[in-house]
């Protein structure tokens, strides 16, 4: 399973006036000016009468929220956090303006401190559901998924038809490895929004419980919505490997790091591919740049392993394992090689307990699947009202 930190932000940006100035004749006219400008959708304009209006008159709280909010319809985020931190300082308490601040933080990649605004806007208005939403959305974006699904559960209860909270609650199972919870919400999403990233997120979570053929058909649906989408074809590469069309998955696999060299996964499974045909050089070149894209990734460090197994190099192999196995004793490939290695070693003791280790790891992964598989295509069967049948593939 990929391990890529990815959802779409829930919803449209919330960036609505927080007080607009009245046309009354007490108001400097530039401020008037700047107001109805942002109500009739010319955010250039209003920010240039607001400038003008910060300029000659005493700084009013409306005046900054609503500079901030034409700044952010441009794009221009770091100027619109200043002229929101400034409205807030004249206004602490202000859910909406925390709200729009904490936005501003995520488009410019700062998830801890749209935390916090999000958490002082849901102080100041407990009840906003979008609030909740986007604080769960930045505890995703910070790699916390067990809070981030707690939270979006919330949400979630509280308006199940929205399908930005079903995604990424979906999207935060997913996470979790927690399949067939996250497939029916993400079937739900996708229904709705017809959203390519949905797509592609429902096809990761078929990857998760091995439905291959139904991955590859709602990867491909993705594409044809949206062909650059981060990260697509390096999964297109993971379920077509998965049908057994190895010439795409290569292929798909070329497309991707023409597009991103620095994609990780393309990188990986290309190494790993190279390696598999006994090409230990050209695996070896994809394999390293994997590992200074994510240094110390397991998957990268068990093909490492296999190379060191296959010029007999059984001490670096066993080296390699036993770390692995530290950080993720449930890694049973790991397990199966390490055995090997012991038994080339001669010690066979420690190879039939890693053997053991294999065995019971292989029945409770089946059982697991099985249990995923049979709740994923009972949701699936379910009314439509309730649990969406797959896209259309």
């Amino acid at each position: 399973m990929k391990g890529n930190r990815r959802a779409v932000i829930p919803g449209l940006l919330l960036l609505t006036a927080t007080g607009a100035f009245g046309a009354g004749p007490k108001q400097p006219s530039e401020c008037v000016v700047a107001s109805e400008a942002l109500a009739q959708k010319q955010p250039r304009l209003a920010i240039i009468e607001y400038n003008k209006c910060l300029a000659l008159h005493p700084p009013t709280f409306e005046a900054l929220s609503n500079l901030g909010i034409a700044y952010a319809q441009l794009g221009k985020f770091p100027k619109a956090i200043q002229s929101y931190v400034q409205a807030l300082s004249l206004d602490p308490d202000n859910a909406t303006v925390h709200l729009n601040l904490g936005l501003a933080y995520l488009k410019t990649g700062h998830s801890k401190k749209a935390e916090q605004e999000f958490a002082r806007s849901l102080m100041s208005n407990p009840r906003d559901p979008k609030a909740l939403e986007l604080l769960a959305y930045a505890h995703f974006q910070m790699g916390d998924f067990a809070l981030a699904a707690y939270e979006a559960g919330l949400v979630h209860q509280a308006v199940p038809q929205d399908p930005s909270a079903a995604f990424l609650l979906g999207s935060s199972y997913l996470r979790l490895g927690m399949y067939h919870r996250a497939i029916p919400l993400i079937y739900y999403s996708v229904a709705h929004s017809k959203s390519p990233d949905a797509y592609m997120v429902l096809g990761e979570a078929f990857l998760g419980v091995k439905a291959y053929r139904q991955s590859l058909a709602v990867f491909q649906k993705a594409v044809s919505l949206n062909p650059n989408l981060p990260g697509i074809y390096a999964d297109l590469a993971l379920a077509d490997d998965g049908v057994g069309k190895l010439g795409k998955a290569k292929a798909a696999l070329k497309e991707q790091l023409a597009r991103d060299p620095n994609n990780f996964e393309a990188n990986y499974l290309l190494g790993r591919t190279d390696r598999l045909n006994g090409d230990d050089a050209e695996a070896l070149k994809y394999l390293n740049k994997a590992n200074q894209l994510r240094p110390g990734d397991a998957s990268v460090a068990y093909e490492y392993a296999v190379l060191a197994m296959r010029h007999q190099d059984y001490a670096k192999a066993e080296s390699i394992l036993r770390a692995i196995l530290q950080k993720l004793p449930g890694y049973t490939d790991a397990h199966v090689l390490l055995a090997e290695v012991y038994f080339r070693m001669h010690k066979t003791r420690e190879g039939m307990r890693e053997k053991a280790i294999v065995a019971a790891l292989k029945q409770a992964q089946h059982a697991r699947i099985v249990a995923e598989g049979k709740a994923v295509m009972r949701e699936a069967s379910k009314d439509s009202n309730a649990t969406p049948h797959p896209p259309d593939q």
